[in-house]
């Protein structure tokens, strides 16, 4: 378990006026000056709790300067934790103005902190050349961490939107790709000839009617079962294996061979009969 802060008592309690605001300060032993971080915050509007927070999340900065100290209120002698005098300026920097709800405690913080190194210089008599070096050195060094922090949350998000914007380009070219598939087996399809309709059965009827007359034909001359073979020329013809397998498209196709047969055997009988 962590031992508990060791408390110190004062050697000096008193308050610092600030535009009618009273904030608790006391002077240790060692001649450092320290002020009441709820008192601090009371005095302009700040959220304790919150502030006690951001000071533990600091603690590997803040430590050596914080303490607690045994300081006189309302309700009698209560521990309290104290930022050095010289700590308070940086601590109030880290505040952001536009979280304090009250527009009159904003601009009374804002006052503070144009007047803070002259009114703690002022109060708790700081003079030495090191202490006041101290101060201006803190403030450069958290407006460097701060700007340093700025760009690096500002480049993290410009790699995370680059990143978001390639994947985005990345999923666009997927999707028109995938389009452009599409769009070439359509055509492809488009280009492969679907099922042809097969003759109806007046077609089929008016076919056999044909190969019947044909056949007759073919016998007169001398053929024996000529029908197979008639057959078997249509369907050679057309390209299928069975007549009604034949197409619409091919029906024509057969009906001028065959009449083409017929005309040809009739003619060749009438001059057969001539003679």
């Amino acid at each position: 378990m962590n031992n508990p802060a060791p408390v110190f008592y004062p050697e000096r309690e008193r308050k610092l006026i600030f535009r009618g605001r009273e904030i608790l300060t006391a002077d240790l032993k060692d001649g450092k000056g320290y002020v009441s971080l709820s008192s601090l915050c009371e005095a302009f509007g700040l959220e304790t709790h919150s502030q006690r927070k951001r000071l533990s999340r600091q603690q590997g900065y803040f430590s050596p300067y914080t303490a607690m100290i045994l300081i006189t209120t309302a309700g009698g002698p209560q521990p309290s934790l104290c930022l050095m005098a010289t700590a308070v300026p940086l601590f109030l920097t880290g505040v952001e103005l536009e979280r304090v709800k009250s527009e009159e405690a904003r601009q009374l913080l804002r006052a503070f902190l144009d007047e803070v190194h002259t009114v703690l210089a002022e109060h708790f008599g700081i003079s030495e050349r090191g202490e006041l070096q101290f101060l201006r050195e803190s403030i450069a060094r958290m407006v460097a961490e701060q700007e340093a922090f700025e760009e690096a949350v500002s480049k993290k998000v410009e790699a995370e939107l680059a990143e978001i914007r390639r994947a985005h380009e990345e999923k666009v070219q997927q999707i028109r790709d995938a389009f452009s598939n599409l769009r070439q087996q359509v055509t492809r399809l488009e280009a492969i000839p679907g099922p042809k309709a097969r003759l109806t059965p007046e077609q089929l009827g008016q076919l056999r009617q044909l190969v019947s007359t044909l056949g007759t034909l073919l016998q007169e001359n001398g053929v024996v079962k000529p029908y197979p073979g008639i057959y078997m020329d249509i369907t050679r013809l057309t390209g299928v294996s069975r007549s009604e397998d034949i197409r619409q498209e091919d029906f024509q196709l057969v009906v001028d061979f065959l009449n083409g047969q017929i005309q040809a055997l009739t003619k060749k009988g009438v001059q057969q009969s001539k003679r």
